[in-house]
């Protein structure tokens, strides 16, 4: 469970047991140390619990999702550079219609690659790499 939620129940059960906030911020900062949420977070979440809030999560944003970073752009990326490692970004993202960033967070954090002298070479095992030793070890 992620560090916030896990901070958002303990501040829930406070306010279950009749704890103030000050008190409940005590007490996060004892068991997480520097990583605790900060006072006028703890504060909000311990005000909405109060007010009878029953949900940990975060409620829905509003805003744009994101279309361009699906599985299959990401695929289409991955079978691209495995073609040709020398595409650059600018390339990628106009044959494929995709922003800039886009791709480049794809190349970059979803593929684990990064230019090298012209040309896509992983930062550590990609997927050709893993796929490669795949077919070797059959």
């Amino acid at each position: 469970m992620e560090l916030n939620l896990q901070q958002r129940v303990c501040i829930k059960f406070c306010v279950k047991n009749g704890f103030n906030g000050a008190k409940t911020l005590e007490m996060l900062g004892n068991c997480f140390g520097s990583d605790v949420l900060k006072k006028t977070t703890v504060y909000e979440w311990h005000e909405r619990f109060r007010s009878g809030r029953e949900s940990v999560e975060d409620n829905e944003r509003s805003g744009k999702p994101s279309t361009s970073k699906t599985d299959e752009n990401i695929n289409k990326v991955r079978e691209m550079l495995a073609n040709n490692r020398k595409l650059t970004i600018r390339e990628l993202a106009e044959d494929l219609n995709i922003a800039y960033g886009s791709v480049q967070d794809i190349v970059v954090n979803d593929l684990g690659l990064r230019r090298v002298a012209a040309k896509f070479v992983p930062k550590e095992l990609n997927f050709m790499q893993k796929r490669d030793r795949v077919d070797i070890a059959k």
